[in-house]
């Protein structure tokens, strides 16, 4: 657990615990595998957290969710997995405690998704203006902002399939990552949804204090969860349309193929039903007895080879 203590008129420090002389308010950055975290808290603020709420805290499949009660306000987000590939995106929970004193979060094990607030608080300046909202912003906004950061991979990946499906020399294998993405993609809008709701909920029942400016910001988180909505349809449309893309080009190859096919047949065609005729066992056939007539029903055969062609070229058939 990580506690950082924010004073009036002091830059943001970290302690060791929770001082009850202090006038302005905290920050706990608390790791999911800490157990006993609910049980320090309440000591320190002086607060109930809910049974089930704790029991939430350490689901790390939580989806997205708003709840409250008179001590605080509980908003259940979801992040980026940084151990995810590219193919396989995936998302944790992250719990934001929203009290009268502190802001707790709840975040997987390891994960930096607030390394950045941390530093900037820390090091950054104009630190003396942080308020009690202004930290919830800063961290909703790292979660959300992380989904947004991962859309420039996926697109990225999206287009180097497109170029390898319209090279003829290689065949595409990636059929299954292809198919995992979006599998994947399906689940993140699901969850896009789910988050924009529970946001949606948390802005109209709070009573955390708000400012005119704060108020344009979260409007931009909300925007931005938009974005990532959309972004994740945006994504499954272009694997949709890669997939149209690839039976498109099979479908050009296989018409180029039977194209070719198609004008040989034409070619031979009467060549064969000339040799055909010819090879019957009459005993008068025209040229058959000929001294030249083999070489007569060569030189038709050419002739017919050449006007075929020459059909071909016109009709734009070759």
């Amino acid at each position: 657990m990580q506690i950082i203590s924010f004073a009036p008129k002091q830059s943001p420090i970290i302690c060791a615990e929770l001082a009850t002389s202090n006038d302005g308010f905290y920050w706990l950055d608390i790791e999911r595998n800490e157990i006993d975290w609910a049980n320090q808290v309440q000591s320190w603020l002086g607060i109930t957290i809910h049974e089930r709420h704790v029991t939430d805290s350490f689901n790390e499949h939580h989806p997205p969710f708003y709840d409250s009660t008179d001590d605080y306000d509980m908003l259940v987000v979801r992040t980026w997995n940084p151990q995810s590939s590219v193919e396989t995106p995936t998302t944790q929970t992250v719990i934001l405690f929203i009290t009268e004193k502190a802001i707790i979060s709840i975040r997987p094990p390891g994960h930096p998704v607030f390394v950045p607030v941390t530093e900037r608080l820390l090091k950054g300046r104009n630190n003396q203006s942080v308020s009690l909202a202004m930290l919830f912003y800063l961290l909703l906004d790292r979660v959300i902002n992380s989904l947004l950061n991962r859309r420039d991979g996926i697109a990225e990946l999206l287009s180097d399939w497109q170029m390898s499906l319209l090279d003829e020399g290689n065949a595409f294998k990636e059929w299954r990552s292809l198919m995992q993405l979006r599998i994947h993609l399906r689940r993140l809008e699901a969850m896009s949804e789910a988050q924009q709701d529970a946001f949606t909920n948390w802005r109209e029942q709070t009573n955390l204090n708000i400012d005119e400016n704060l108020t344009v910001r979260f409007n931009d988180l909300k925007e931005h969860l938009g974005r990532v909505l959309q972004s994740t349809i945006v994504l499954q449309h272009d694997i949709d349309a890669l997939i149209q893309i690839y039976f498109s080009v099979v479908s050009q190859r296989t018409n180029k193929i039977l194209q070719l096919l198609t004008i040989v047949s034409v070619i031979f065609l009467p060549l064969n039903l000339i040799a055909g005729l010819f090879g019957m066992n009459f005993e008068y056939m025209p040229f058959l007895h000929h001294p030249l007539g083999a070489w007569i029903i060569f030189g038709v055969m050419i002739v017919i080879v050449l006007i075929m062609l020459w059909l071909s070229n016109r009709h734009n058939w070759l």
